[in-house]
Parts: C-alpha cells; structure tokens; sequence
C-alpha cells in the first residue's frame, strides 16, 4: 500500500532562517539561485510558452473509466456506476462527478493514450515523475527509496535549467513526502543524481492535516527583511558560511543577486494564505488538496518555476488515497472526485480571471491507471497500460482529447505515449532545451529525456 507521510518527519530537515540566509550556497532547499543565475545569463536560453508549471499529482491511480475516458456502452462490469455526462466539447463525456471540470473542457487537453507497464505504485510513481522506467519496476514487496542514482524529478530538471525569481525557489513540492507503507520515501520525489542543490522546496502540512505550515526560512513579521540583511558584518559572516571567501571583495554580483530576492518577500507573502480573500479560499475547498492548490497558484504568481501538489487521504479512516482495491466508486463519489473537481475547476478559473492560464502549465495526472473489469470488492486493481493524463493552459491545444482507448478502457486503441513523452510536453512548454544533457554521479553525460513532446497536445 501507497501511503503518505504524517506532519513531522520529512524528506529533507528543514532549514533554519540562519541556513535560508546563506544565499549563496542554498542548494539543498533547491534554492541554488546565485549559480543558477549564472547559468541562465550564460545559457541565454529562451523561455517557452509556459513560466510556471503546477503538476497536480492524484497518488494512488485514478482510474481511467470513471473519471477523464467513460465507456458508456461497455459492459457493466467494465462501465461501473458512474454515468458519463456531456462537456463544453460536443462529442466529449466525462464522468458524472467532474461536472465543474466537464464544463470547462473547453480548457483542457485530455491525454487519455498514456502507457507504461509498471503495475507497482513505488516503481511507477518514479515512472510518473521522472519519465522513466525504475529499475525495479513490477517488483513486488518493499522497493528502495530514493538513491543518488536515481533520475531527477522533472521539477529538478526545471530546475536546473531555470532560475526562480523574487527570492522564490525554483522547485516546490507540496504538502507531504511520499511513502511506501508509511516509512521509506517514494523514489523520483528529488534531484536524484543532480544532488541536493536541485532538490524541491517542501512545504509540509501542519499538525491538524486541515493546512500548510509556513516553514522557518520565512521572516517573522517583527524582523524585516532589509533590517536583518543590514546587521554589522552579515556579508562577511554569509560569505564563511558558504565557503566562498573572497579577498576584500565579499560577495559575487551572483551572490547580491540572491540577497536582493530575499529581501524582496516574494517567498514569505506567497506561502501566506490568510492573505486570501476567505470566499477565494472557499473556493477552491477546506481541505488539504484544495489549499494546496491555492498555495499553488500563488507561488506560480511568484515565479516558482514548477510546484508539485501530491495528494493526500482527505477522510475519516485509513483509506489509501486514489488506490481504489475496494469500494472504488463509494469513495470516488464521497471523498475523491468532488474535491479534485472543486479544486481543480477553482485553480483554472483563478488563474483565467488573473491573467495567468496563458502563462501556467497545469498538469493533472497519477502513477498508473485502473483495470478495465471491477473487481469483486467493487474495487479496481493497478494497471499501467491505459491511464489519462490532463493539460491546461499556457501552449495547450485547450478544447481537445488526444488518443483514445479501446472499448474496456484498458490499452490505448490509437495514438499511444509514454511517461517520456508526458515529461517531454511538460519540459518544451516550460521552454528547457530538448536536448538538455545532465550528469550522472559517475560523470557521464546523458539526456535529461527521452521522449518526444506529444504534438496534439501543444497549441
């Protein structure tokens, strides 16, 4: 079982403000911004049609059927109970309990063609994030967490290619780490090879699981920011903490780089949700999912390149998240599907209404998809050769469904992709290269993907 971890441990310990400070060695929040400045200024890369991406990650495997690819007219072991209902695109149904998102299809790109063989939730999140294939995919039992071999998350991929902006990580995840049965974390969360610089910003949940906790590198509101970075000898005292020294000089152009955007408060004022209207906030739901969606929305309006919200369980028992074995449609109706298509409908209208759909990527996907037939527990299983995975906004075909599958739901019947081509999509619309090589721990160059963008999906 694929579960999530509680409030107080995490992937990465949190730093302190002392450590924030240290602008110009702040890689292990993925905060890398002095060198990734540089780099971008020698790159002189351009961006794409995407600034901001927000990958929002159903954990556990939503199934295909019942959600984004109904099969009305299959039989009713492979129908299930859910009707499928018309959309704002003629010819296109989604199930019954996405009718907020089925009325703004008209914005989306359904991908419904993904492929893969992985049928285990660890090995196949990796799969997800990464584009590409575990080692140990389909092995049962407890899978290695992550390794400094692994591949790197797309968002560290991001990462390395872009620079953040407004003293704003370049990559964040949000509000809970992955875990195998609870303990080991899931591979493909982090930089993997890239090493710790390229690591995700974690904004974790707060005790109760209802909200986000603001982490300790935000300033308390008592101590400006201009005040702290002018203390006597605060250069000097970075420059040692970071191990770069420099004669008389103190600090790089790169370094005060970093510092001017942390004294912006970009970072503090976007992980501040009571800054929200509270009708906004209602909006996209009181639960954990929604105002992560929100968080979300507002660090794009920041300029964090790419944000990652996993799901989490939002109910009353130890239920597995999207990992439906039993009772699939009882907890789609209850406890899945109305927050994800309050949420979600919530974070496309937000950011239309501000402006921001034309230049944020949204992505709404899993691990893997459902089997076709319901299983006696009126549940369905693991299978990972048929899911769908949805795009919106900034360079998407909006309006269109790319692919399809045959009459069961369970393997694409034209136009089938792979995870590679999925991270591919998502990495030529944020504008990184295609043919970006990374490094791997043993110096070797090697493409940071292998797949090819999916062409109907891109406007």
């Amino acid at each position: 079982m694929l579960t999530i971890h509680g409030p107080r441990p995490r992937l990465c310990s949190g730093p302190g403000r002392r450590e924030f400070l240290r602008a110009g060695s702040l890689g292990f929040l993925g905060l890398g911004l002095p060198d990734l400045l540089r780099a971008r200024a020698s790159a002189g890369s351009k961006p794409g049609p995407a600034r901001n991406c927000i990958l929002l990650f159903l954990t556990g495997g939503p199934p295909q059927q019942d959600t984004w690819d109904p099969k009305p007219d299959a039989p009713a072991e492979v129908r299930g109970e859910f009707a499928a209902i018309p959309t704002a695109v003629p010819g296109v149904r989604f199930a019954e309990h996405f009718p907020l998102l089925a009325a703004r299809a008209d914005k989306l790109c359904v991908v419904r063609s993904v492929t893969h063989p992985d049928r285990v939730h660890t090995s196949a999140v990796y799969t997800a994030l990464t584009g590409l294939p575990h080692p140990r995919a389909n092995q049962d039992g407890p899978q290695p967490g992550p390794d400094t071999t692994d591949h790197p998350h797309v968002g560290s991929l991001v990462a390395l290619a872009r620079s953040g902006a407004g003293g704003v990580p370049p990559f964040v995840a949000l509000p809970e780490v992955l875990k195998e049965a609870g303990v080991h974390p899931v591979p493909g969360l982090g930089p993997g090879f890239l090493g710790t610089r390229y690591a995700p910003f974690q904004l974790l949940a707060d005790a109760g699981r209802a909200g986000l906790r603001v982490p300790d590198v935000v300033l308390p509101a008592d101590v400006p920011a201009d005040r702290l970075l002018g203390r006597e000898g605060l250069l000097g005292r970075l420059d040692r903490a970071a191990g770069r020294v420099e004669a008389a000089g103190g600090m790089d152009v790169w370094q005060r780089k970093a510092l001017d955007a942390v004294r912006a408060g970009g970072l503090g004022q976007a992980l501040d949700l009571d800054r929200e209207d509270p009708r906004t906030r209602d909006r996209y739901g009181r639960h954990l999912f929604g105002q992560g969606c929100l968080m979300a929305r507002r660090l794009a309006e920041a300029g964090v390149g790419l944000t990652t919200v996993y799901w989490h369980y939002e109910g009353p028992d130890d239920s597995p998240v999207w990992d439906t074995h039993e009772n699939n449609f009882k907890h789609l109706r209850g406890r899945l599907m109305p927050p994800t298509d309050r949420a979600v409908s919530a974070l496309l209208d937000d950011l239309a209404d501000r402006g921001m759909l034309d230049e944020t990527l949204v992505v709404v996907m899993g691990e893997f998809g459902r089997t076709p037939k319901v299983n006696p527990k009126a549940g369905r299983d693991h299978w990972g050769r048929a899911q769908s995975v949805v795009f919106a906004g900034a360079g998407v075909r909006a309006g269109t469904v790319y692919g399809a599958t045959v009459r069961d739901g369970g393997e694409p019947a034209d136009k089938p992709v792979g995870p590679a081509d999925v991270t591919a999509t998502i990495l030529h619309l944020l504008g990184v290269p295609p043919d970006l090589e990374v490094t791997d721990r043993t110096g070797r160059p090697i493409r940071a993907c292998t797949g090819t963008p999916i062409a109907g999906v891109l406007a």
